[in-house]
Parts: C-alpha cells; structure tokens; sequence
C-alpha cells in the first residue's frame, strides 16, 4: 500500500485512517482542509504548511509588524 499525503499544497504529511475527507481529496487534519484560514497550525508538530500557506504578502506585512513596532521613532 503506498502513502497517501495531505491535500493540502504546502503540507508533507502523510494521512491516516483519521484523514478528513472533502471534495474527494484527503487532508491529514482540520486546519488543511479549511486551508488555514486564520492561520491554524497543522496538527503535526513540527510541520510548518499554515506558515507556507499564508499568502506572501500577509507574511511580509506580519514580519513588518514584529520589526518595526509603530512607537519607535525612523532613525536619521
């Protein structure tokens, strides 16, 4: 029997008899199958798909915010 992995685009994991079945394709929890909505990590630890699967320009925006906090002051 061979593996079968996640539908969801950026996960690598392999699904189980536990696997979450929607529009005929098999996703290894929750957060795949709703495509990571709000960011929800995979429910695999050490899988990082819902940091992959938020669009690039929501990632840029959040590390902007981790950097750049608004009440530092511009350097010269």
């Amino acid at each position: 029997m061979t593996e079968q992995r996640c539908a969801c685009a950026s996960c690598s994991c392999v699904v189980d008899a536990r696997a979450l079945v929607r529009d005929g394709k098999a996703y290894c929890c929750a957060a795949c199958a709703d495509g990571h909505k709000d960011g929800e990590p995979c429910h695999e630890t050490g899988c990082h798909c819902a940091e992959l699967a938020q669009p690039r320009e929501s990632r840029v925006d959040q590390a902007l915010e981790e950097t750049f906090p608004a009440s530092d002051p511009i350097s010269p």
